[in-house]
């Protein structure tokens, strides 16, 4: 094993052409195993790949150890993001695991890059408005989200006192932003198929499961593909996500990550498992899905660009994410049945109005249904 770029591991693509990783648990062991693999970029030479393993290795290291001494505000944002994320008794140590990898760290990053060296008691209406449209250019939920988590730390510095943070929350207060118009794209039962189908040819059989189990059962994918959660006691990392223990014979049964509801299906009753169960085959013992390339449960970061390429070759339109699989389930079951309460229960939501956000049809079936049943009561009336 070279000794130069630690943390260094590859694939190799099936037209012989080879992809670069960095990964943190690789590079050092006191690292995180939530931490995601990092995909360098193509093109670069041996030399450009050491350099970047041991830079993002010294960044690390660098980071391990700070986590060790409370970091001092020194009047920036970054030194707040800092004091924040170390903080014991601040929001990011409350909310879920999940929540914090996939919302709040990436925004945290993106404030810290973009705006860390900003001081804060100098900041005016003018800057918000400024950074808020630099960050909507390179996508809209990015800037939504770098809003949202600067609102939050900026609350916290108010709460501990520190100079300048009450005065600029107080701006931000009355100040309202652009949000992200709400998807409206749906995956359909046909697309969903050609997914299936293409994965199977492209030899990644595991995303095809993926999608019809959650096309068909409305279950987020995150249930499905796992990932790995700190222990509540503060121990080692553990993985959490479906297993073959949630499995017996082709009854499903598990409890979700986000509310908490027990979920049971039937998998004999979903023809679009059924055709993914023809190239990808469970496992004895463990996690349900494997990834083809590693032998291990996906990393998001893994899955999202595999998806694509497969959706891709399926024909599939680009602006159809892994996301709208289950908003293809609501849209479909709302359709099929003409209930809410169903598609409600079926997708696990504590509340309707999320179930409505997932139903992304035109209407047009439904009110053709209603139409139908209001005309058989009047004749029935007429009787």
């Amino acid at each position: 094993m070279r000794k130069d770029r630690p943390g260094y591991t590859s694939r190799r693509n099936k037209d012989g052409t080879t992809v670069h990783y960095w990964s943190p648990k690789r590079a050092v062991k006191e690292a995180s195993p939530a931490l995601p693999i990092i995909r360098l970029p193509d093109g670069l030479t041996d030399d450009e790949i050491a350099a970047e393993c041991r830079r993002r290795t010294d960044e690390l290291v660098a980071e391990i150890r700070a986590l060790g001494a409370a970091p001092s505000y020194d009047g920036t944002i970054g030194s707040l993001i800092r004091i924040y994320r170390h903080d014991p008794t601040s929001s990011i140590h409350k909310v879920k695991h999940s929540t914090r990898i996939r919302d709040y760290e990436p925004s945290l990053r993106v404030l810290d890059k973009t705006v860390g060296a900003r001081r804060i008691d100098v900041l005016k209406r003018s800057d918000f408005v400024r950074w808020y449209d630099n960050w909507w250019k390179t996508g809209e939920r990015r800037a939504a989200g770098a809003m949202k988590l600067l609102r939050i730390v900026l609350s916290y510095g108010a709460g501990e006192r520190l100079h300048g943070c009450a005065d600029v929350r107080l701006i931000l207060h009355d100040m309202r932003f652009e949000q992200p118009k709400p998807r409206t794209i749906v995956m359909t039962y046909e697309q969903c198929l050609a997914i299936v189908r293409q994965s199977a040819k492209d030899g990644y059989p595991s995303i095809g499961f993926v999608e019809a189990l959650k096309f068909e059962t409305a279950l987020r994918r995150i249930d499905v593909i796992g990932e790995w959660v700190p222990a509540p006691d503060g121990g080692p990392f553990r993985w959490q996500g479906l297993t073959t223990k949630s499995l017996k014979e082709s009854i499903l049964a598990l409890t979700t990550s986000k509310t908490g509801a027990p979920v049971t299906r039937d998998l004999e009753s979903f023809p679009l498992v059924a055709e993914a169960l023809k190239a990808y085959r469970i496992p004895d013992i463990g996690p349900v899905v494997i990834c083809e390339d590693t032998g291990r449960p996906w990393w998001e970061n893994r899955y999202t660009p595999c998806f694509a390429k497969i959706r891709k070759a399926a024909g599939v339109p680009d602006e159809v994410w892994s996301m709208d699989t289950r908003a293809g389930a609501v849209t479909e079951t709302i359709e099929a049945v003409g209930s809410l309460e169903a598609a409600r229960d079926l997708a696990t939501h504590s509340d309707i109005k999320m179930t409505k956000r997932y139903s992304r049809g035109d209407g047009l079936e439904q009110s053709r249904k209603i139409a139908k049943a209001r005309v058989e009561a009047r004749t029935t009336r007429a009787k």
